[in-house]
């Protein structure tokens, strides 16, 4: 029972995040004029003096359109691919329209008319169309790995799984292209590396093992100035031995 529920849920879950990225395009246009008429109500606004942001927001929107057709060609594709090439050519004929398609508005897009714009200078539409992108693909990637992930634990057939398969490798490839671009756009650095413990620093040199001054045979050491025997005021004593040079000896003179 729990089984069938497991994979009742799990298609639907596909269907609602596929549906998600599907409506992407209309999503980020309306809460990104809804953006742009909040943000240019305070008075440092990033896109105050952008007279293209609203192009721009069009153009992303058609960019984000072109992204989502080819991937759920590609998708398709994919799965046509790792399901053993099951079901003839028609998969391929249905996918392939959505990839040249798809493809075709981004790179048009791309090329021809954001040159034309100035993009390169206010970057503030690009980083919302990022920042949705990676959203958008990389919760359909966690859903469709997590779609994977049951299916195998599960024993479902192949058919079930080479799907979400296919799913999961298109999503992580866009959302996570999109994440990496939007975070040099918003200027992250790399993480810290960490630092040496202070006794490897220097290579041993200046409190290392063995230590450097005092040490055995070393300036102080054994045999040299300070060492051991003692240099002035040796066994037996200079002045005044055994027995005493001067008298006082034993057994005392009669």
């Amino acid at each position: 029972m729990e089984k069938d529920i497991a994979q009742l849920i799990g298609p639907v879950l596909t269907a609602v995040s596929a549906g998600l990225a599907a409506l992407l395009p209309f999503i980020f246009v309306g809460v990104g004029y809804l953006f742009l008429t909040i943000d240019r109500q305070r008075a440092n606004s990033l896109s105050k003096d952008d007279t293209q942001a609203g192009l721009k927001l069009v153009l992303f929107t058609l960019v984000l359109g072109g992204i989502g057709l080819a991937a759920g060609g590609l998708t398709t594709l994919l799965g046509f691919v790792f399901g053993g090439f099951k079901g003839g050519s028609g998969p391929i004929k249905v996918a392939l329209p959505s990839i040249l398609v798809g493809a075709g508005v981004v790179a048009g897009v791309a090329l021809a008319l954001l040159p034309r714009t100035n993009n390169s200078t206010q970057r503030q539409i690009e980083r919302y169309a990022l920042a949705a992108l990676g959203a958008a693909y990389g919760l359909q990637m966690i859903n469709a790995f997590n779609q994977v992930l049951a299916g195998l634990f599960q024993g479902a057939p192949w058919a079930y799984t080479s799907p979400n398969l296919a799913s999961f490798i298109v999503a992580g490839l866009i959302g996570l292209v999109a994440i990496f671009r939007f975070g040099s756009h918003s200027g992250w650095t790399a993480p810290a590396r960490p630092q040496a413990p202070p006794y490897m620093q220097g290579g041993g040199q200046g409190g290392g093992y063995p230590p450097q001054q005092g040490g055995y045979g070393q300036q102080g050491g054994y045999g040299q100035q300070g060492g051991y025997p003692p240099q002035g005021g040796g066994y037996p004593p200079q002045g005044g031995g055994y027995p005493p040079q001067g008298g006082g000896g034993y057994p005392p003179p009669a």
